[in-house]
């Protein structure tokens, strides 16, 4: 598969943005299982909000020059007259501009403190609504039950890869110092172990509908074509994943409860081995993410 230098460009930064959107949803859903578990969140998670959604808005705009490019058959530095074009009389100006729309207001609700929280959350699913509309999804049309379960699939996604990357981040920062602390420090763990499950149910759901409907009209053989082979290595870190994120809570989870109980050496060895394989995790999701903005470039017809 060739790839065109202004199409791989786009494709990084693509993988930018799903990874600044994934952490973007994780530190919103960890702020709430911090609080329901009794550990809390840090004070940094609001900065951490306005920070991603600021840069969200910013790979937007390059994304939008680098897109207004390509459908021009321009250059970078002539590609400046194309994205007024782009913006105003093609589908995918509209899609962007809900979208960036989606990360401003994301950026603007850290100004309301702890009451923007549910602009923070709208403006992600903004967000999510426009990347849906600029996808393949959008071929069964705007407002379609394809573009809402695309809309859902890449929600649920960014809970299940968001919430262990900010999660591995947070227990490394906070450090139980006492008995009580501990218990909240395992009852997050375990929070944080139910939604991933939760999300990744949806994920999985979703995310072989969708497969079906980007088959349906292939002209070639699933393993033909570039883009089945980049979803088979999508498939197999998600499979690694869900390993490792299985092993954390049916092996490593219950001893840290039986843990925390006990003296700090003990829940810290556990919490440690904890630690560690959540942090492996990170790195799998980071390439599932990565892979899936190299997925959202391909065709899924048979061609490139």
């Amino acid at each position: 598969m060739t790839v065109e230098p202004l199409v791989a460009v786009q494709i990084a930064v693509a993988a930018v943005q799903d990874m600044l959107f994934a952490t973007a949803a994780g530190s919103l859903a960890c702020a709430v299982i911090g609080k329901r578990s009794g550990m809390g969140a840090p004070t940094t998670l609001r900065g951490w909000q306005a920070g991603l959604a600021l840069a969200l808005a910013l790979t937007a705009l390059a994304y939008l020059w680098l897109q207004s490019a390509v459908m021009s058959g321009s250059t970078l530095t002539e590609a400046g007259p194309a994205v007024t074009a782009v913006l105003t009389e093609s589908h995918y100006g509209v899609a962007w501009s809900v979208g960036f729309i989606g990360a401003l207001l994301a950026t603007l609700s850290r100004l309301f403190d702890r009451r923007g929280l549910p602009l923070f959350a709208a403006g992600l699913l903004a967000w999510a609504a426009g990347k849906a509309a600029a996808s393949h999804a959008a071929d069964a049309g705007d407002f379609s039950v394809r573009e809402v379960i695309h809309v859902v699939h890449l929600c649920a996604t960014a809970l299940w890869a968001g919430s262990v990357i900010v999660a591995a981040v947070m227990l490394r920062r906070l450090a139980p110092t006492a008995r009580a602390a501990a218990e909240h420090r395992a009852a997050f763990c375990t929070e944080l172990s139910h939604l991933a499950t939760s999300a990744l149910l949806v994920v999985l759901i979703t995310g072989f509908y969708n497969v079906m409907q980007d088959t349906e009209q292939a002209s070639v053989p699933f393993f033909g074509m570039a883009w089945g082979w980049i979803l088979l290595a999508k498939l197999a870190c998600v499979a690694a994943a869900v390993a490792l994120g299985g092993w954390n809570r049916v092996v490593v989870l219950p001893d840290l409860h039986a843990r925390a109980r006990q003296d700090g050496s003990a829940f810290m060895a556990a919490q440690g081995r904890f630690d560690t394989w959540l942090a492996i995790e990170v790195l799998v999701m980071l390439a599932v993410l990565a892979i899936a903005a190299v997925l959202g470039h391909t065709s899924a017809t048979g061609g490139l």
